[in-house]
């Protein structure tokens, strides 16, 4: 995110950016892939039919990169496009 916004819009605006994405935004994406309730999550029980994401697989997010990455990547366009 920071690539996407550096130098293009004022301090104030990418420090709230910045601290929006990571007090709120992160830790429900977070929540969503890693937990094992979350949505997302491969490792919910089987017998969770209410929300079956990918036929019910889920994602399996390697060392967090996943998360990480999805989240910055569309927070960047997000950025990027309202400048």
């Amino acid at each position: 995110m920071s690539g996407a916004v550096a130098e293009r819009c004022t301090f104030t605006a990418y420090i709230t950016y910045s601290i929006l994405l990571t007090g709120f935004v992160y830790p429900v994406v977070v929540c969503w892939g890693w937990n094992t309730g979350g949505w997302a999550s491969a490792w919910k029980s089987v017998d969770d039919k209410e929300n079956p994401l990918l036929d019910g697989c889920g994602v399996i997010d390697f060392a967090g990169s996943g998360v990480v990455h999805m989240t910055g990547g569309i927070a960047a366009l997000i950025g990027s496009a309202l400048l």
